[in-house]
């Protein structure tokens, strides 16, 4: 990983946006960065820090509340204005991930909201371009993959940390780095959590009543399964008796048919079919009586009867006729007269003539019918004409029917046997028919009866099933505990030997970087870390043992420093440094020593944070074969402001990047 920039807005006490570039050149790692006391360098270093990790920057068991605390002091304020809206940082880097080497972006903004919380947004850009396919744990889950939390304090650490590491005397704050370091605080963690795994799965009352209770379950199945096997057993009894009285019905009706007993059941049915077809029979009868009485002989004659309607026709003409003639005649002198006087006696003779007429030279009637009874007559003889016949046609239709119909039920009622014959057939059948009504009630209490075992026994395997599946978990928890405490031997064993394979490392490096940092040269033999305690025990060369509080103050913070340095050589990552004021208990060798050898070595990129008066003008100087940038911070006293300039401590030399 390389830093390539770091851009600040309204953050602490940088106004504005500050960029802060950080980019390195060939055999060039260092990049100085310059400040007097207050003007904004450990807020560098807690940008670094706040951007990659957010709020587990501040430690592990910092609160939400806490965090939001320290972001609201970290929005920029003027002194006689309100505090800025929104702050963020962005660190840009490139680094080589699946062995590609790619240019990231990581921006971590905070903006203050009416209720008085804080709102962060963390975003990721990739080669220009935004990764938006992960969530916010995603992205940080990420950024920890590239400088785990666990070592940002061999990488990203101040004065303090040196000086605390200094003066561990008892080997607490060694112990915490080398755990972080080795991963070590999480396999004690893994390990406290797998014992209590242990302590829950190996309760041994709690297992006993497990079996307990299963034992029961298991009872109550089987005594459920015999419940149901002795109802499906009763069932099949009655189910049997059933069968058999089923098939003695079927015989019995088989019987009663060949002997007419299914024409014995329809004796009532044949008995009214013949009463109703002999109903019908009398009633065609007697309609046809009354048409031979009335008008169906003038039906056969058909033409004498035509002959009469004839004859009543011209009769009611020749009354007609008289009927005219009588009126004629008596209007006639009346009539005679008017003509006259109209005509003036030109009248002619012709109508006289007519007016004259005789009507005793018509045809006289022959039948003195009167024209009411010659009408009977008339539609008598016309039904005759048109319906009689008809209708005696229907009527012996209908009588014929009628009558073969009473002979079929007289013919079938003829084959029907006695029924004292058909008596002990049916009373058998009878008899049959109670009987397996009664197994019908027998058969529903059986299969009710079935049915309540049936529940029984489901209701009694669900619970064993339910045990069983505890008791299973129950000793899978138990071989699980014993995999687990397996597991912890096995963590504890790894966790010694790679303890003890690392700290043997970190004892040579931490020796041979002391040296190099050291004086006095070749001080020391050996530097031991005791496994138990980590307590540090520095050897001389003679091999005799130098006393921890027989160094300088100096001497010991040389000591930390090359503790640190071996810590960060045993992480085996290439990761850049960023050290805050590390050389303020060094005296001018001390501090050329570190300038020289510590800081040109220990990285591939080393951003130094600190004073003119720890590396000042000549130390600057005498770095500037390593030294790729050098950036000021210039704080302006009177807006309570630092911007970013280029130079160290001669911000005159180049250009201010402010683009606040």
């Amino acid at each position: 990983m390389i830093f390539k920039t770091l851009e600040l807005l309204d953050f602490g006490i940088y106004a504005g946006r500050q960029e802060l570039d950080l980019r390195t050149k060939r055999k060039r790692p260092v990049i100085l960065v310059g400040g007097t006391n207050g003007a904004g360098k450990t807020t560098l270093l807690e940008a670094f820090r706040l951007c990659l990790y957010g709020r587990r920057a501040l430690g592990p068991r910092v609160s939400q509340d806490a965090y939001e605390a320290r972001i609201h002091s970290r929005f920029h304020h003027a002194p006689q204005g309100e505090a800025a809206e929104e702050c963020g940082i962005t660190l840009s880097f490139e680094h080589v991930h699946s062995g590609r080497s790619s240019d990231y972006a990581v921006s971590r903004r905070w903006r203050r909201l009416e209720n008085g919380a804080v709102r962060e947004s963390l975003t990721l850009e990739q080669d220009g371009k935004e990764v938006d396919d992960l969530s916010d744990a995603s992205r940080q889950d990420f950024l920890d993959s590239l400088l785990p939390p666990g070592l940002a304090g061999f990488f990203l650490f101040d004065g303090e940390q040196i000086q605390a590491l200094a003066d561990d005397e008892n080997g607490a704050y060694l112990a915490d780095a080398v755990k972080r370091l080795l991963g070590l605080d999480l396999i004690d963690q893994l390990q406290a959590d797998l014992r209590r795994f242990v302590g829950r799965a190996s309760s041994e009352s709690g297992r006993r009543a497990l079996d307990e209770a299963l034992a029961a379950a298991e009872a109550n199945a089987d005594e459920a399964k015999t419940q149901v096997e002795m109802a499906e057993g009763a069932r099949e009894l009655v189910q049997e008796d059933q069968d058999a009285l089923d098939d003695d019905l079927a015989r019995a009706r088989d019987r009663l048919a060949r002997e007419g007993g299914t024409l014995a059941k329809e004796r009532a049915k044949l008995e009214g079919e013949r009463t109703k077809a002999a109903a019908h029979v009398a009633t065609a009868e007697e309609r046809l009586r009354a048409l031979i009485a009335g008008l169906l002989p003038f039906a056969i004659a058909q033409g004498l009867a035509n002959d009469v309607a004839d004859r009543l026709g011209a009769e009611q003409s020749a009354e007609e006729d008289e009927i005219i003639a009588r009126r004629i005649k008596a209007a006639a002198p009346r009539l005679k007269k008017q003509l006259e006087v109209k005509s003036g006696g030109s009248v002619s003779a012709a109508i006289l003539e007519q007016l004259e007429v005789n009507t005793d030279k018509r045809p006289p009637r022959r039948h003195d019918v009167s024209a009411a009874d010659r009408a009977v007559m008339l539609e008598q003889l016309r039904t005759i004409r048109e319906d009689v016949r008809g209708d005696a046609g229907r009527l012996s239709k209908q009588l014929r029917r009628a009558q073969d119909q009473r002979e079929r039920a007289e013919s079938r009622l003829a084959e029907v046997p006695d029924d004292d014959a058909l008596s002990p057939i049916v009373q058998e059948i009878h008899g049959i028919e109670h009987h397996r009504g009664q197994l019908v009630s027998e058969m529903e209490r059986a299969e009710e009866e079935l049915r309540e075992a049936e529940h029984e026994l489901r209701t009694a395997e669900r619970e064993f099933r339910k045990l069983n599946e505890k008791a299973t978990k129950t000793s899978k928890d138990n071989e699980s505990a014993q995999t687990a405490l397996r597991t912890v031997r096995l963590l504890e064993e790894y966790g010694e030997r790679t303890e003890v394979r690392r700290l043997a490392q970190i004892e040579l490096e931490a020796a041979r970087y002391f040296n190099r940092l050291s004086r006095k040269g070749e001080l020391l033999s050996r530097i031991t870390i005791d496994r138990d305690s980590f307590r540090i025990q520095v050897v001389r060369w003679d091999q005799t043992e130098l006393p921890k509080d027989r160094l300088s103050a100096g001497e010991k913070q040389l000591l930390a420093i090359a503790i640190l340095w071996a810590l960060a050589k045993a992480s085996q990552r290439p990761l850049p440094v960023v050290v805050d004021t590390p050389l303020a208990r060094l005296d001018a060798e001390h501090r050329r020593r570190l300038l020289t050898e510590y800081l040109p070595n220990v990285s591939h990129q080393v951003v130094v944070l600190s004073t003119d008066t720890e590396v000042d003008v000549a130390a600057a100087a005498e770095l500037e074969a390593v030294t790729a940038r050098r950036i000021f911070l210039s704080h302006d006293l009177e807006h309570a402001a630092t911007a970013v300039a280029e130079g160290y401590f001669s911000p005159t030399e180049g250009a201010v990047s402010n683009a606040g």
